[in-house]
């Protein structure tokens, strides 16, 4: 008994031993780089550099940094001078200022820096070493603007039109705000009379969380202000989980207006864009900061559409496989499984790329097994395509996306608008005439469903754009996807004016 006791106890003892030295080995790998010496760039063989290039780690922190709210409006600029170590794995640690400018843009900037990840280590004697690299960060000057006891202030004439003479104004709109702009409180509006300025309304900041589609643990908080219609105004703000931002979207009457801005969940925005030569050209990142890719577009002679092409292309570890829009490609996304709507999976698609414009074989792959697909182009038109959903019999196509469509086109959708919708007596009698907004889903059979008027005009208006709206079931033509019918949300406008 006392042996088979001994024998348990040092069996134990050698699970333990092995449990300390798994625990040595993962605690030797996250400190060895801390322990190995710090080089400068003249003592390197190779000196650490930006995947992708100098110049985009400029564009990186350009399109990253959001001025502190105070310096924004006393419109300072300057530059910051910061400090860092390439790790032998690419990442950027012990961040430190070597030049302050004030301490708001200085955690600004230290925060920016941090976000860069997409490092080439340096070379010494052929390993990986850590070495300390210096970056200028540029703060550029800006207007300045009313901004007081965290209150950012707006003035309008009485045409409610925007003006900057305090003075003259008729109205006061304070909004409060955070440190980096973004709202954090009720907006007032002021109107001034005999007595000063007088409260008119108040408009209540609102947060709406909204969970991720297949998730119950993930949700985006939106954070914004909605109008007495209960339709979102001005810009609304994403947050994920740990409260990062991660998109901002602008909007007019619940209505998103231009293009909305996204953030990876650590933060690092996806992409931003910049005009010139007349073109509008996007960069988009990865979220270690490093360049993902260029492209352009550019209007069409004819004015309809416009042309786009792809110029550069960086593969996760920055080696560049698309250089002046000629190169093969293979590159990662995230989609909805074709299996399981609620999950989400990668997919890999690759092919080719000739003077910007996809040619030849493109395959693509959803890791699920769950749909593949093979397309054929020729100077970036599509010529033919089969795909294949959950190894059922694959489907042809010669368009990779249809949009929805009334039977007969606009033409017959403005007729049976005409037959059919009927101006609401009371609505005449008051004058009531504008633009009521409908969103429907189109779905697979052409019938419609998940109705919502988004921007209405009065109530019995209102409830006849719907009416009409519903009554339009079954005369679409469903949205095609690679083959596929699929459900496509719609927005509709439709006008009621006096005669």
């Amino acid at each position: 008994m006392r042996l088979i006791r001994l024998l348990q106890y040092l069996s134990s003892i050698n699970h333990m031993m092995k449990f300390i030295f798994l625990f040595s080995i993962l605690l030797f790998s996250f400190t060895s780089f801390s322990q190995q010496p710090v080089y400068k760039e003249f003592e390197v063989d190779s000196a650490a550099m930006p995947r992708g290039g100098v110049e985009y780690v400029a564009r990186f922190l350009a399109a990253n940094l959001r001025k502190p709210i105070q310096a924004a409006s006393e419109g300072l600029g300057g530059r910051v001078l910061v400090q860092g170590v390439v790790e032998p794995d690419g990442r950027i640690t012990d961040v430190t200022l070597l030049r302050s400018l004030r301490p708001d843009l200085d955690r600004e900037v230290l925060r920016v820096f941090r976000l860069f990840n997409g490092w080439k280590p340096a070379k010494k004697d052929g390993l990986a070493v850590r070495q300390v690299v210096m970056y200028p960060v540029m703060f550029t000057r800006n207007a300045p603007f009313p901004y007081v006891a965290g209150k950012q202030i707006t003035y309008y004439n009485a045409d409610q039109k925007l003006t900057l003479d305090s003075t003259t104004a008729k109205y006061r709109q304070l909004m409060p705000v955070d440190s980096a702009g973004i709202p954090n409180g009720d907006m007032v509006i002021h109107e001034r009379g005999r007595k000063g300025w007088q409260e008119m309304t108040r408009i209540p900041l609102v947060r709406r969380k909204v969970p991720e589609h297949g998730s119950v643990s993930r949700f985006t908080t939106w954070v914004g202000y909605k109008n007495t219609d209960s339709l979102w105004f001005d810009h609304v703000y994403g947050f994920n989980n740990n409260g990062i931002l991660i998109s901002k979207t602008a909007y007019s009457n619940g209505i998103p207006t231009g293009t909305p801005t996204y953030y990876h969940d650590n933060g690092v925005l996806m992409e931003t864009d910049y005009v010139a030569d007349g073109r509008t050209f996007f960069s988009s990142w990865y979220p270690t900061g490093q360049i993902r890719q260029v492209r352009f577009q550019e209007e069409n002679i004819s004015g309809k559409g416009h042309t786009e092409q792809l110029i550069s292309y960086w593969e996760p570890n920055g080696k560049q496989s698309i250089v002046d829009g000629n190169g093969k490609i293979v590159f990662t996304d995230i989609d909805r499984s074709r299996i399981d709507s609620t999950r989400q999976v990668r997919y890999t698609e690759q092919g080719e790329y000739i003077n910007g414009k996809k040619q030849g074989l493109w395959t693509g792959q959803y890791d699920d097994n769950s749909y593949t697909y093979e397309e054929i182009y020729d100077k970036g038109v599509l010529q033919s395509g089969k795909s294949q959903r959950d190894g059922k019999a694959s489907v042809t196509y010669t368009e990779r996306e249809q949009q929805p469509e009334f039977q007969g086109g606009r033409q017959g959708l403005g007729q049976f608008l005409a037959n059919n919708l009927r101006y609401p007596s009371d609505a005449q009698k008051k004058g009531q005439q504008g633009r009521v907004f409908v969103s429907f889903i189109v779905c697979t059979d052409g019938t419609l469903c998940d109705y919502e008027v988004l921007k209405g005009v009065s109530p019995s208006v209102d409830r006849e754009a719907l009416r009409v709206v519903k009554a339009m079931s079954g005369k679409w033509t469903p949205g095609v996807q690679r083959g596929e019918r699929v459900r496509v949300k719609y927005n509709l406008p439709i006008n009621f004016t006096l005669e």
